[in-house]
């Protein structure tokens, strides 16, 4: 029997030695955290596209001129009267189409059927720079530009680049 135990042994310690080790079990790996958008501001956008465009009108897939967040940052830093802001950024507004003017577009408005004694005009260069707001108001005495001098004091109302 012992003769039979023998081989049997060698038989079943060799034939473990022989199997495939097993495969290492795989770790848990923590996946790196995907990179956040950057919050850099993207660069401004060329607006003398709208020019011809009336400036309460989307262009296309774009907001409308007056919606354009450049056009909003630019009219904010130069006029600190939210009401004035509010009434220039508007829609509800009578408006003709926005002209190019020496260098810069210029967006007019104008109270419905009471444009002559109620209108602003917004100026701003292609680029967002140098923004400039006429406001003009007969029945509160109110002609003026934000920030002040920024053009010739309106006399009977706002430039409206026609």
């Amino acid at each position: 029997m012992r003769v039979f135990l023998l081989p049997l042994t060698l038989g079943v310690v060799l034939a473990g030695c022989q199997r495939e080790p097993a495969a290492p079990t795989p770790t848990p790996s923590v996946a790196a955290p995907s990179p956040t958008p950057s919050a850099a501001p993207s660069p401004p956008s060329d607006l003398s596209a709208y020019v011809g465009e009336y400036p309460t009108e989307p262009k296309g897939a774009a907001p409308s001129f007056l919606r354009q967040p450049q056009v909003r940052e630019a009219v904010a830093a130069v006029v600190p009267d939210k009401q004035v802001r509010d009434l220039v950024l508007g829609s509800d507004v009578t408006a003709t189409p926005i002209a190019l003017v020496e260098g810069k577009l210029v967006a007019f408005g104008c109270e419905p059927h009471n444009c002559g004694p109620h209108n602003w005009a917004v100026a701003i260069r292609p680029d967002g720079s140098e923004a400039a707001v006429c406001l003009y108001d007969q029945d509160r005495r109110v002609a003026r530009w934000y920030p002040e001098k920024a053009g010739p004091a309106p006399v009977n109302g706002c430039p409206s680049g026609e």
